[in-house]
């Protein structure tokens, strides 16, 4: 069985629940994270490729920290392989992952040709978790879907998965994750997770 063919199939089952959901009222707390986000992106967009990845990931950090719940999101990417892991080596891999999610954010959005971001101010309910729908749109009028998949963390509505034009990042991650963590663990998954990053610095 392919790479491509199990990504297929996995974001397809994923995106299967997604039309069962209900639908809350606007001025979701759920809302103002996505935006923040959002705010922050553009603002990183305008800097445009002149700003050092540096500077980038520094203005980045804090509200990438602040809006996804990384810790959640580094456990759900390894999977059911996570429990095998030591608390030190669970720390540094959450460590890796961090460095990794700010990073492809600095180099990704970079550069500015009068995108505009429009979130939908009302919110979608599925169980527990809440769907913040978000459009990037081209100055041609070409928008981008964003679906913001959230969970409430220590009383804070956070980002635990992104789908970019329908497609699970959290499921592109547990397929692109597992050879590593399959070919050594935590210390060969947190040396590829760096080696990316390095490789956008």
């Amino acid at each position: 069985m392919t790479r491509r063919f199990v990504v297929a199939l996995l974001c397809g089952l994923t995106l299967a629940a997604l039309p069962h959901l209900s639908r809350a009222v606007a001025g979701d707390p759920a809302v103002d994270q996505v935006q923040a986000l959002t705010s922050a992106l553009l603002k990183s967009m305008h800097k445009g490729p002149a700003a050092s990845m540096v500077a980038r990931y520094r203005d980045l950090e804090p509200v990438i920290e602040q809006v996804f719940a990384l810790p959640l999101m580094t456990r759900l990417s390894v999977g059911q392989d996570w429990g095998k892991f030591s608390p030190g080596a669970q720390t540094a891999v959450i460590a890796a992952f961090s460095r990794y999610t700010i990073t492809n954010y600095a180099h990704n959005f970079r550069d500015f040709d009068g995108q505009k971001f429009q979130t939908d101010p009302n919110v979608l309910i599925r169980g527990e978790d809440k769907v913040v729908r978000t459009q990037l749109i081209s100055a041609d009028g070409t928008a981008v879907s964003l679906l913001y998949r959230m969970r409430e963390v220590d009383g804070v509505w956070k980002i635990i998965d992104v789908y970019y034009n329908g497609i699970s990042q959290l499921t592109l991650h547990r397929v692109d994750f597992a050879g590593a963590v399959a070919s050594g663990g935590a210390p060969v998954l947190i040396a590829y997770l760096n080696r990316v990053s390095d490789g956008l610095m």
